[in-house]
């Protein structure tokens, strides 16, 4: 039976894990370690890949346990995963020092776990609900006290099977600026469109959209808070002329590429 997680809504009622994450714990819990170890190391692609929620509630367990060579072997499995997600969130492409940058972040996410083991204060538990939802958080938190002036562009997405991706976040960031085309956003062909259309936009436009991507403000009072304006250093009014250029070059481009 799987152990429920400490932490307690505002309204008093306690977390859970999803019904299918759950299940996934019970069932590899009945199972022998080795066999156990044979679904953790599955790829993605494969029926049973294990969810990243599971990993890091067996590695929890492994610890609180004093099972010390299976928490190795799970974190190990749990970093490499957050390593495939960096590089594709900070591609080499993207910024200055990508590598440098995956790697503070990487040990960031282990000291995290560090300090989860050592207080067992259950701070690690959203991971156990949405795991990538708590990383993606965790990565945005870390690239904010980083600081903008690594950028060179925001990841845009990634080359699946099907051509290129445009990223979720990339998507809910452009679609108040995009309504006339909100309803396409789920055609993989006009995604790809909208990816060489923001790759199009001139220098000045560009940097200001991926800045905008990673949700720095454009500006603020507050002088140890990176904003747009002090990155690009300009003023707050011309970075908002430069994105609402981009906003209108990219409707427009858009528009005219889908007309019949």
């Amino acid at each position: 039976m799987p152990q429920p997680l400490k932490r307690n809504r505002r309204d008093g009622r306690p977390y859970e894990r999803p019904t299918e994450i759950e299940n996934r714990i019970e069932r590899l819990e009945r199972v022998a370690s080795s066999v156990r170890f044979q679904e953790f190391e599955r790829s993605k692609r494969d029926p049973g890949f294990v969810p990243s929620e599971v990993l890091v509630y067996f590695l929890r367990q492994a610890w609180a346990e004093d099972m010390q060579i299976d928490f190795k072997r799970i974190f190990r499995i749990l970093l490499k995963r957050v390593e495939r997600s960096l590089f594709s969130a900070i591609p080499d492409s993207g910024k200055l020092d990508a590598q440098s940058i995956r790697e503070e972040i990487m040990g960031r996410f282990a000291e995290l776990i560090a300090k989860d083991c050592k207080k067992r204060d259950d701070s690690m538990y959203f991971y156990e609900v949405r795991f990538d939802l708590a990383l993606a958080n965790f990565r945005k938190s870390a690239l904010r006290q980083i600081g903008p002036s690594t950028t060179r562009t925001m990841p845009l997405g990634q080359h699946g099977e099907d051509g290129f991706d445009v990223s979720a976040e990339v998507e809910a960031s452009l679609v108040d600026h995009l309504d006339s085309v909100r309803s396409k956003l789920d055609d993989p062909a006009f995604r790809s469109k909208l990816a060489s259309a923001i790759d199009g936009l001139p220098a000045d436009e560009k940097n200001v959209i991926w800045l905008l991507l990673q949700d720095i403000p454009i500006d603020g009072k507050d002088k140890s808070t990176p904003t747009i304006a002090r990155a690009l250093q300009c003023d707050e009014r011309t970075v908002r002329n430069r994105r609402n250029r981009a906003c209108k070059a990219l409707k427009a481009i858009l528009q005219e590429e889908n007309a019949p």
